[in-house]
């Protein structure tokens, strides 16, 4: 029988590895960015940490630094968007 190389100790010890139950795992709230630089963006965190009401993000470039700030605005309880302000 050949000798194993890492890579195979690796996939034998993953393969027998116990993999967590997602139920075992804590909640997630998810936040969705609406408007601006970060349209689109989805990011989540554990539901028992209290989300920011405001998210500061600050495009560096060549040019002068474009600042951008986005308010929290909840949804039933799982989350929220992060608008856009107009300002």
């Amino acid at each position: 029988m050949p000798a194993a190389s890492e890579e195979d100790w690796d996939d034998w010890v993953a393969a027998r590895t116990p993999r967590p139950n997602p139920a075992d795992e804590p909640p997630r709230d998810t936040y969705w960015f609406v408007g601006g630089p970060l349209d689109g963006r989805v990011r989540t965190r554990p539901a028992e940490q209290e989300a920011p009401a405001v998210v500061r993000h600050v495009h560096l470039h060549g040019g002068p630094k474009i600042v951008h700030h986005y308010d929290l605005h909840e949804v039933a309880g799982h989350g929220g968007e992060y608008r856009l302000r107009e300002e």
